[in-house]
């Protein structure tokens, strides 16, 4: 596959070098002994003759073979400190791995995120962590030719620049269980404008004040403007515990059969699955949703509880109120629009210069 980063294309020509010779000096090994058995077998030669001590000759497959192995070092190693060398502009994406799938956190912009979105040309930084009650992952783009282990309870990192823009596949690259085959998801790379747009989409689904229609409603519209799909988050983080259906087969005899009313914990109400994803169940593999946002919280919920069909019990808007009350989520407000530091730089300096004019005056025509 094409190379998708500067790291990429030293990589792979380190690769080509390395292995074009290793297959030259093969190819010549392999001629060089066909020769001498066919010349040499013991129907054409009945007697050997004694072999002499020859020090050029020796000499040459001492530091010829030494001098390639010394610049496959250099080579490699090249390589390896080009990936090691983390740029100081690198902006920082925070990657949890954790049975079965993949969790990303914006820290500048207090984002999360089940994919991997970066602006073209900009290094990224990964800072790369497991829940300390978790297994080994490894993290694995295979376009850009990183790869890291991930591992629970410590922190490690990698660093990429992309150069061109397309969606790029992330495996797991490290035997983890049951569903290790299906930790995959998508690093997107787009233009710095579509980027900042994504943020601020993303933005949005943190602080996006709740609503009690969108609360009782999973086909209320705020969900497709805000891009949130209950169904498809319960599939990445849920369904391989809980199965596809909700009746536990992912885990049987430790996941809950959500299909059936003794199946549940707290209950079956949109609050009761709020809490829980909220704050995990103790004692169990249930974890908590930190990174959900309040309304991607709501949409899966509304979506475990559709495994019940008509027995699922309403929330009634006494449940929603104490919800709201008990986690501030009416305290929830989007942030304020941000502006170019140029822009934000000339409001100051015109605010400054309105406060130093003495009251009454204006600004000279043309100033």
């Amino acid at each position: 596959m094409p190379g998708a980063s500067d790291i990429t294309r030293d990589l792979d020509r380190a690769f080509w070098w390395i292995g074009g010779v290793c297959i030259v000096l093969l190819a010549g090994i392999t001629v060089a002994m066909l020769i001498l058995v066919f010349k040499y077998r013991r129907s054409r030669v009945t007697t050997t003759s004694q072999v002499e001590g020859h020090r050029l000759l020796e000499a040459v497959w001492i530091v010829i073979p030494t001098a390639i192995v010394l610049w496959m070092f250099y080579v490699g190693y090249k390589g390896f400190g080009l990936i090691r060398t983390m740029p100081s502009e690198a902006m920082v994406v925070q990657v949890t791995g954790k049975q079965w799938a993949w969790t990303f956190h914006y820290p500048e912009e207090g984002v999360d995120s089940d994919r991997m979105v970066v602006p073209v040309g900009t290094a990224v930084r990964c800072e790369l962590a497991a829940p300390p009650e978790d297994v080994i992952h490894s993290f694995y783009i295979p376009d850009f030719r990183v790869k890291e282990d991930v591992l629970p309870g410590r922190s490690t990192e990698l660093w990429f620049r992309a150069d061109r823009e397309g969606t790029y596949n992330i495996f797991c690259a490290e035997f983890c269980g049951k569903d290790h085959a299906k930790m995959i998801t998508t690093l997107k790379v787009v233009p710095e404008a579509e980027y900042r747009e994504w943020l601020r989409a993303e933005v949005a689904k943190k602080y996006e004040p709740l609503v009690f229609e969108a609360f009782v409603d999973a086909n209320h519209p705020k969900f497709r403007e805000l891009s949130i799909d209950g169904p498809a988050l319960y599939a990445t983080f849920c369904a391989s515990c809980h199965g596809a259906a909700g009746d536990g087969s992912g885990l049987p005899n430790e996941a809950r059969d959500f299909r059936q009313p003794s199946g549940w914990k707290l209950g079956p109400k949109v609050v009761d699955v709020y809490r829980t994803l909220s704050l995990g169940v103790e004692g169990t593999r249930m974890r908590a949703y930190p990174n959900f946002s309040p309304w991607e919280k709501v949409a899966v919920a509304q979506h475990v509880r559709s495994f019940l069909g008509e027995q699922a019990p309403a929330d009634s808007r006494q449940d929603y109120d104490g919800l709201v009350q008990e986690y501030g989520l009416d305290k929830i407000q989007k942030p304020k629009e941000a502006i170019p530091v140029e822009r934000a730089m000339e409001l100051l300096v015109q605010e400054a210069g309105a406060a130093t004019r003495p009251a009454g005056t204006t600004r000279p025509h043309g100033g």
